[in-house]
Order: structure tokens, then C-alpha cells, then sequence
């Protein structure tokens, strides 16, 4: 879930806002001696504003790897954080009483913070330091699975974690891969690794039988060098499940399949808190949300519609109506489609700010989802995917949710291959369930109501 890269980032980041706040602190008090007589001591003021900052960055997104070392990307994130943290920190200094200096601070303390979180992000994705922050890795295989390793470099546009060094065939039928650092199969593998700098060996052989070099492996293992199954690379760095290969045995062994008691209660306790209060709080936007509803076209405020939740049991989710009230006047159940002309005007709007999911909080409060989980499909539509996609079914072992894995990491699905691509995150969420994952998916959904690409 966390590559090395981040962590390094991470820490950086968080270096630079510690920096920055003992610069503000020194700049607009009187001077070093004041500073250094009552406000060098941290304080509650302190760690509020590196908490805010650090969950606006991960709210715009600045720790996926997207966007992390795109500079246009991180101009503007940073830009929109910025005014975000700045705005709700000023809100927290005023609410409370500080004696840490922060007030005054605060201006020099954000400069000084956007201009090295700038910085580093630009050092980061240039040059040396760029080479040293990737993991060199030797793929041993050169067929299919191999070209799954190629494809994710290709659509990270450089922006992976990895730099694959080499590619090994393990059999003469391998010829999938199209870049040209294929090597032949070298005699001392140890020796080659280390004369490369590799670091870790990823098994990604079409056939694995009569055709890995063990003793080989088993050497480069002894040494350090982590060895790493081409479905669990792919998991770690594309934050997805290969389906491709995939076995039953996959769910039996997984960390997430098995429920921890604790961690459900906790999921089910904030679930609720959370969701009486923004039924709450949100109220007097549902209210005029249903009048302009209402006002449009003279229909229905609220849709209902049956769904497939938790154990494939069948329930109805609560949403705005955002299409005319015949959209579906022949039974037949449709994904929504860019541009959907059955969409209404009022509709175009509440999709593209997603408030027409409001009312689903209350199938939050009553239990039929969660804030976080897979997205739930209509029975019809569930019925056919299962019968065209293997391990469908999988999906509904956790409670499905307002936003979810697949939802901020891929747009929205309308065709089968989308519902196969969003399922390989629906998996990875399932296998990796956790309450700091729905922690971090909650943070990015807020990238994704800034930057709504896949709203429809």
C-alpha cells in the first residue's frame, strides 16, 4: 500500500513543515531571544496545523503517484490545499485560545511550508535523486505477465516507483515484452544483481513449472534481495488484484477476508456518528436540493432503487433523482453513460458535485452500507457480470459503500471492462480492508469531488 518513496516524501514533507512553523514562529516575534524564551515548546496549536496540512496533501492527492511528481498537477493541488488548510486552520486559531505564537506565525509558517513541499516534489522527480528514490528491480520472465510490468510503466508515465533494469526470459516460447533490455539467462544471477543494483526480483514466468532457477533465487534471497510474485508486484504497485491467474485459494489467505471483530465494530461505530451528524449538518442543503428537484420537472425528489449489498442480500439505496422520471419506463436496467441524455439539468449538477448521494447516509445510518466499500450494482447487473467476470461474487463479502477504492482510483464504469477493472480495486480492498485504508480513501475522495473526472 506504501511504497518506500512514500514514506521518504512523507517524511520529508513533514520535516519542512516542523521547519516551517520554527521560522514563522522566529519572524514574527520579536526575535531569536523571544523564540527561544517560551515558544520553541510544541503545542496543540503546533500539531493541529501539521495534521491539516499533511491531510490536505493526501485529500489533493499529492501522495498518488500520479500526480505526485507531475509539477503542473502539483502546482495546482498544492495551490487548492493550501487555500483549504489555510482557511480551516484560521478557523481552529480563532476558536481557540493559543499561547504558542501560532497566530502571528501562521503566514511565514505556510510560505516557507508550500515552497519546500514545492521543492522537494520537484528535486524528487528530477535527476539523481529521482534514480535513487526507485527501486531497480529484475523481472525473471518475458511473456504475458511480464507485459503487465511494462504496461503499468507505461500508463505511470514514468511516474512509477521502479525502474526495470532487465527482463530474463525463462523459455524460448516468452516473447510478450517489447522493450529491448531482454538478457539472456545469466549463469551467475547473484553476481548479475549485484553488479546491477538490483533490488528486488519479480517472478513473473508464464510457467513457473521446470522453469525457475531455484538455487539461483534462493542465493540472490540469502543476500537480501527481496523476491516478490508478480501478482503481489502488481497489487503492491498498481494498488489493484491481478485477475489473471488469480486462484480461490487468493480470498482463503488473504488478510482482510478474515473480519476482525474489533475493526468491524469500530467501521460500524464511526459509521454511525458520522452519519447522524452529517444527516444533520447537510440538512438544509437536502432541503434546497429537493425543492429545485421538485421545481424542474414536478416529480419524485427521492429515487429508490434495489441493489446488491453485503452477502449478495438485495436492499434499497436512497438517492436524488437526477433523470426524468422515464428513463427506465421499458424495465430495462442501464448503465449511465457520458453526456447521459435522460439526465435532467438539475441533475447534471447534483451528479457533477455528488450530492445526489446525500441520502445514502441513511442507508449508512440504517446499516445496508458503509461510507467506505465497493460500489453497489443492480441485481440484473450483478447476475450478468458474474456470469462473464470470475470472482465477482467476492466483491459483496464486505458491505459496499458511498465511495470506495475503485472510486478514486478509476472513472466511472459503464461496459464490462470497466466493471473488470474496477473489480481488480474492489479486491484489493477487500484482501487489504482496514480502518486506516478507509481512512486514506475518505481523504482522496475529497480529490475526487475537486477534480470530478469520473462523475456522471
Amino acid at each position: 500500500m506504501f511504497s518506500s518513496r512514500m514514506i521518504i516524501i512523507g517524511a520529508a514533507d513533514l520535516l519542512i513543515l516542523v521547519v516551517s512553523i520554527l521560522f514563522g514562529l522566529i519572524t514574527s516575534q520579536a526575535g531569536v531571544n523571544v523564540f527561544f524564551s517560551g515558544y520553541a515548546e510544541p503545542s496543540i496549536e503546533w500539531s493541529a496545523y501539521i495534521i491539516v496540512i499533511m491531510g490536505c496533501l493526501i485529500s489533493m492527492g499529492l501522495y498518488n503517484t500520479d500526480y505526485m511528481f507531475d509539477m503542473r498537477e502539483a502546482v495546482t493541488r498544492l495551490i487548492t490545499g493550501f487555500i483549504i488548510a489555510f482557511i480551516m486552520v484560521s478557523i481552529l486559531l480563532g476558536l481557540v485560545k493559543t499561547g504558542s505564537g501560532l497566530n502571528q506565525a501562521l503566514p511565514p509558517a505556510m510560505a516557507l511550508s508550500f515552497a519546500g513541499l514545492l521543492v522537494i516534489r520537484f528535486t524528487a522527480s528530477h535527476g539523481v535523486v529521482s534514480q535513487f528514490l526507485k527501486r531497480r528491480i529484475l523481472i525473471l520472465g518475458a511473456g504475458v505477465r511480464a507485459q503487465r510490468i511494462e504496461s503499468e510503466v507505461r500508463n505511470k508515465r514514468g511516474h512509477c516507483g521502479f525502474i526495470p533494469v532487465a527482463y530474463i526470459p525463462t523459455s524460448p516460447d516468452e516473447a510478450g515484452v517489447s522493450v529491448v533490455n531482454l538478457i539472456d539467462d545469466p549463469i551467475d544471477l547473484n553476481s548479475f544483481c549485484a553488479e546491477a543494483g538490483i533490488d528486488e526480483i519479480v517472478i513473473a514466468a508464464d510457467e513457473r513449472r521446470g522453469t525457475m532457477p531455484i538455487d539461483m533465487l534462493l542465493e540472490c534471497r540469502m543476500s537480501g534481495r527481496k523476491i516478490t510474485a508478480v501478482t503481489d508486484f502488481i497489487e503492491r504497485e498498481a494498488g489493484q488484484v491481478e485477475l489473471d491467474g488469480l486462484y480461490p485459494s487468493w480470498l482463503v489467505f488473504s488478510r482482510g477476508a478474515a473480519r476482525n471483530n474489533v475493526n468491524r465494530f469500530v467501521k460500524r461505530a464511526v459509521d454511525i456518528v458520522t452519519s447522524s451528524v452529517l444527516l444533520f449538518v447537510t440538512f438544509p442543503v437536502t432541503l434546497f436540493t429537493a425543492l429545485l428537484i421538485w421545481l424542474d420537472d414536478g416529480g419524485p425528489v427521492f429515487y429508490r432503487q434495489t441493489r446488491v449489498g453485503l452477502n449478495g442480500r438485495n436492499f434499497d439505496v436512497i438517492k436524488f433523482r437526477s433523470m426524468r422520471n422515464d428513463a427506465e419506463k421499458d424495465g430495462v436496467a442501464r448503465w449511465a453513460t457520458k453526456d447521459d441524455d435522460r439526465v435532467t439539468r438539475i441533475g447534471r449538477f447534483i451528479r457533477k458535485t455528488r450530492i445526489d448521494e446525500i441520502p445514502q447516509i441513511y442507508n449508512v445510518l440504517s446499516g445496508d452500507m458503509s461510507f467506505v466499500g465497493p460500489r453497489p450494482e443492480r441485481p440484473s447487473i450483478v447476475s450478468d457480470l458474474e456470469d462473464k467476470i470470475a470472482f465477482f461474487k467476492y466483491r459483496h463479502v464486505v458491505k459496499p459503500g458511498i465511495t470506495g477504492w475503485a472510486q478514486v482510483n478509476y472513472p466511472y464504469g459503464a461496459s464490462i471492462e470497466d466493471a473488470r477493472e474496477k473489480l481488480k480495486y474492489d479486491l484489493y480492498y477487500v484482501k487489504n480492508e482496514s480502518i486506516f485504508l478507509d481512512f486514506l480513501i475518505l481523504m482522496e475522495t475529497v480529490r475526487v469531488v475537486f477534480w470530478p473526472d469520473g462523475a456522471r
